[in-house]
């Protein structure tokens, strides 16, 4: 390889668009290969993203304090990342952004349990945060009210998809992400 095409290949590794995909909590061990996530990884690679669907430790419970310095720490997130999550997931990139800038968020089923307060949250920091907010529900979700998440989207004013047949997204493939991810990429 001539030093010229070394160069090339440094800067379109600099250039190449990451995305990082969190999924969500589970009673039973190895979540990260259920359900879309790994799909969406394999697409996103198609289309020349640099995606990855690691397991995040403490599937079960994904809590704050384990997954947030996971994402910092391991995963290295940086402001131009755009991060997909899933439920816990898409939990746990809205408490990373009240922390640091990333470039884009996708929240599939992102709500909270009755229990906890909205006031938790710096809704404000969240959104200065990010450039966008795509968020997508199902009024059918059993697990996450869809109050929540219209909350969320309300407080965000994030582009808000809500359907009312697709449950908790527990489905092989998710295509209306890899389109918002064209979009914001300028891929489509």
């Amino acid at each position: 390889m001539h030093n010229m095409d070394k160069v090339e290949q440094q800067i379109d590794q600099k250039l190449k668009q990451r995305v990082i995909i969190i999924h969500g909590s589970a009673m039973t061990p190895g979540i990260a290969n259920r359900y879309w996530y790994k799909w969406l990884q394999t697409e996103l690679m198609k289309l020349g993203i640099d995606a990855i669907a690691p397991a995040f430790p403490d599937e079960k419970e994904a809590k704050d304090s384990i997954w947030i310095p996971f994402l910092i720490d391991n995963l290295k997130v940086t402001e131009n990342d755009i991060l997909v999550g899933h439920s816990s997931g898409a939990m746990a990139i809205l408490r990373l952004c009240e922390q640091m800038k990333v470039k884009g968020i996708v929240l599939a089923s992102a709500g909270y349990d009755k229990t906890e307060k909205t006031s938790n949250w710096d809704w404000k920091k969240i959104k200065s945060n990010t450039q966008w907010i795509e968020q997508f529900h199902s009024s059918d979700d059993p697990f996450t009210p869809v109050e929540s998440s219209r909350h969320i989207a309300k407080e965000l004013q994030s582009t808000y998809h809500e359907f009312n047949d697709r449950n908790h997204f527990l489905c092989p493939e998710f295509p209306d992400i890899i389109h918002v991810i064209k979009s914001y990429c300028q891929l489509s």
